[in-house]
């Protein structure tokens, strides 16, 4: 059993849309004028998810830390089971 999740957000200020997606896919950041190059894990492991659209995620298990996220920012979102 795989879910699907889609969100989306009524109105969001450009800032606050790249912290989430920060938050949620990680980011990579460098320090030193870019001589150290390190990446910031975020709320999604790389293989537990795959991303089909903008707002649309397969996943392999109901996101719980996920729906907190999507809570906090306001966003509107929907998750359906699906065979898999």
């Amino acid at each position: 059993m795989k879910y699907i999740l889609i969100y989306g957000f009524d109105s969001i200020s450009p800032k606050k849309r790249l912290e989430f997606n920060r938050k949620l896919y990680g980011y990579s950041d460098f320090s030193n004028y870019g001589n150290y190059n390190y990446f910031r894990k975020g709320i999604l492991k790389p293989n537990t998810f795959k991303r089909l659209a903008k707002g649309v995620i397969l996943m392999d298990k109901k996101p719980q830390g996920l729906i907190k996220l999507l809570k906090n920012y306001g966003a509107d979102y929907k998750i359906f089971k699906v065979m898999g």
